[in-house]
């Protein structure tokens, strides 16, 4: 069994008046299975992890202006695919900001939310997702 490689972003909305972290806004997308995550995707032959990062986040949110400011982490899981397969995943997430609150979700998801890290921390519904948030913020990142 292959193991897929997908790149992901905790992406934080920078505010220009920018007053500490009781603001800081996160990005969360719910998929249409009704899970929220971050932005992530399928790295591509020949791609870097930073161009599959911008790649990602631009196809899934339509954010062209990203900051990429450090890696947080990798999570693994096993999940079944459509074909009823059972499948091995490694998701390194990366820290990133953006000047920009629009957004404009793909097909692959349903709803999108900026908030606050309390809200994410109890809005993500996989525990793997809430250890990068976590991680990124015992490193000092957000």
């Amino acid at each position: 069994m292959a193991l897929e490689q997908s790149i992901g972003a905790v992406i934080k909305y920078r505010n220009s008046l920018e007053d500490g972290g009781a603001s800081s806004e996160f990005l969360l997308l719910k998929n249409r299975r009704g899970f929220w995550g971050f932005p992530q995707g399928h790295k591509e032959k020949g791609e870097s992890e930073i161009q599959t990062l911008i790649r990602e986040v631009l196809e899934e949110t339509g954010i062209k202006e990203l900051d990429i400011h450090s890696y947080i982490g990798k999570i693994n899981y096993s999940y079944f695919k459509g074909d009823g397969m059972k499948s091995e995943k490694e998701v390194t997430f990366y820290f990133a900001t953006t000047p920009t609150r629009e957004v404009r979700i793909s097909e692959e998801h349903a709803d999108f939310r900026w908030v606050t890290l309390a809200d994410a921390l109890n809005m993500l519904d996989h525990a793997k997702l809430k250890l990068i948030l976590s991680k990124g913020h015992r490193k000092g990142l957000y």
